[in-house]
C-alpha cells in the first residue's frame, strides 16, 4: 500500500529539519509514540501505540534511515510488530523538505506491507488512520516551531 501526503509549516527549512533530528522533541509530536530509543545516529528503536478500526495495537520496531540529505531529503525503512494483534509491518518512506513562500512543505511517501489481523481491514481504513496521524502530527509540529 502507497501513502502519500504533505504540509505546510511557517518555519524555515534548516529550522524544521534541525527539530526531525531531536528526536526527544519529535516523538511528543508523533501521535501514539510512547517510547523511543536512539541506537546510534541512524537507527531508533521505539513503541506506537495505534487504533486502526476496532483494534488497539502497540507495534515494537526499529527505523533505519538509509539516506540522509541534509535539510532536504530522508530515507529509509520501517519494520514492526504487534504481538496482540499477530499483525507485523515493514515499509520503506522517503521524506523531503522543500523551502516554499513562508514556511516549509514537508512531504513523505510511503510504501507499507501490512500483515496480519490489521491488514484485513484493507487499503480504506488504513490509509483515513494515516491521514488522521498526519493532520495531528503537522498540528503538533506547528504549534512546536511557529
Amino acid at each position: 500500500m502507497q501513502i502519500k501526503d504533505s504540509f505546510i509549516i511557517n518555519a524555515p527549512q534548516e529550522k524544521v529539519w534541525d527539530f526531525l533530528f531531536d528526536i526527544p522533541k519529535l516523538s511528543q509530536c508523533v501521535p501514539g509514540i510512547e517510547s523511543v530509543e536512539v541506537v546510534d545516529d541512524k537507527t531508533y528503536r521505539g513503541k506506537l501505540v495505534i487504533k486502526v478500526g476496532p483494534i488497539k495495537s502497540e507495534f515494537r520496531g526499529i527505523v533505519k534511515l538509509l539516506e540522509v540529505e541534509a535539510p532536504n531529503r530522508i530515507a529509509g525503512t520501517v519494520e514492526g510488530d504487534d504481538k496482540s494483534s499477530a499483525s507485523s509491518v515493514k515499509a520503506t518512506f522517503t521524506g523531503s523538505l522543500n523551502a516554499v513562500d513562508g514556511g516549509t512543505e514537508a512531504a513523505f511517501e510511503v510504501e507499507a506491507n501490512l500483515r496480519g489481523r490489521l491488514a484485513q481491514f484493507g487499503g480504506p481504513v488504513i490509509a483515513a488512520t494515516a491521514k488522521k496521524l498526519t493532520a495531528d502530527f503537522a498540528k503538533n509540529l506547528r504549534a512546536q516551531l511557529e
